[in-house]
């Protein structure tokens, strides 16, 4: 679909929506310098994205339902700020990150959003596999932040904080297990992060920071907890989709102009590992570090305190000690 094509469909909507007891196609027709034909097979496309549109001889159209979807025709009229500046998907797809990864290559702007309510191929951390099932917000965003790779590392804290700030949204207190999941307060996991990117030596060419957040279902067999049960409602996917992107750009917008140092604090204050004991273990299963989790520094490593002293842990697989 051209751009001019999808800004008309967009106002097709928008005229829809605005008028309760509908809207004639001739009157569209003229408003948008098509033809008749054209604006019934806007409205075919509309439905076939799941809108209830009513047609009546002489009255024309009238919306009658949206899509609970993460679509960007409804994710877009929601979005507070302006960093996200492209949106696609919002159905059925493999892997969001592997979509944006393809958009990143071709040379998409900072900002292109690839949306999906479901994932078939959905991966984590070490290659696991993310379940992702229907009724869930995943979202994957290009970033190209110009930077060295030493200045990158911070970059999977600063997208969990935007993420964290945006379910503050729906009155959900999110915290940040390092590096890369958001807990409940009990600790079940509610979203997790995936950064992936390519660089040129030492410069960083894009990277797409991936987002999955469990809205209506958890996935089976886990600890884990969906944001519905957390708010007490059922929250529209689109709302979630939308708060997750002003979150991002925000948390990422401001990295990018002040630095770490003052994320790092809102970091802390989430932190869930802080004063716990913990193990840190490599992709492997070696054991990396043992002892108390005493927050983050500069360079965003998790702090662990053993033995012989304050151990700075790059990156690694965390679980609590018992006993």
């Amino acid at each position: 679909m051209t751009r001019v094509s999808e800004d008309r469909r967009v106002a097709v909507l928008a005229a829809l929506r605005a008028s309760a007891s509908g809207v004639s196609g001739e009157h569209l027709a003229g408003e948008l310098g098509v033809s008749r034909v054209a604006i019934r097979k806007h409205i075919e496309a509309l439905r076939e994205l799941g809108y209830g549109i009513e047609a009546r001889s002489g009255e024309g159209y009238r919306l009658l339902s949206s899509p609970d979807a993460p679509i960007p025709l409804e994710v877009s009229p929601l979005l507070r700020g302006s960093f996200a500046v492209r949106l696609e998907g919002g159905g059925v797809t493999g892997s969001t990150n592997d979509d944006a990864r393809d958009l990143a290559i071709a040379g998409a702007a900072e900002g292109t959003v690839v949306l999906a309510r479901e994932q078939t191929k959905g991966r984590g951390r070490l290659g696991r596999t993310w379940a992702s099932p229907d009724g869930g917000v995943y979202t994957s965003v290009v970033l190209r932040p110009e930077v060295e790779l030493p200045d990158a590392v911070v970059l999977p804290l600063v997208v969990g904080l935007g993420v964290g700030r945006a379910l503050d949204r729906f009155g959900v207190d999110a915290l940040l297990k390092w590096p890369n999941d958001l807990l409940s307060p009990d600790g079940r996991k509610l979203a997790g992060v995936l950064l992936e990117g390519l660089s040129e030596g030492w410069r960083v060419t894009w990277v797409v920071a991936g987002v999955g957040v469990n809205v209506r279902e958890t996935p089976a067999g886990t600890p884990a907890v969906s944001l519905d049960e957390l708010a007490g409602r059922r929250v529209p996917l689109a709302e979630v989709a939308a708060a997750v992107l002003d979150g991002v750009g925000d948390a990422y917008e401001a990295w990018k102009t002040e630095g770490f140092d003052r994320l790092r604090e809102a970091y802390g204050r989430r932190a869930w590992l802080t004063g716990r004991d913990v193990t840190v273990s490599d992709a492997r299963g070696n054991v990396i570090a043992t002892g108390l989790a005493l927050g983050i520094d500069a360079q965003g490593r998790l702090l662990v305190e053993d033995a012989s002293g304050i151990v700075p842990v790059s990156s690694g697989e965390v679980t609590l000690r018992l006993g």
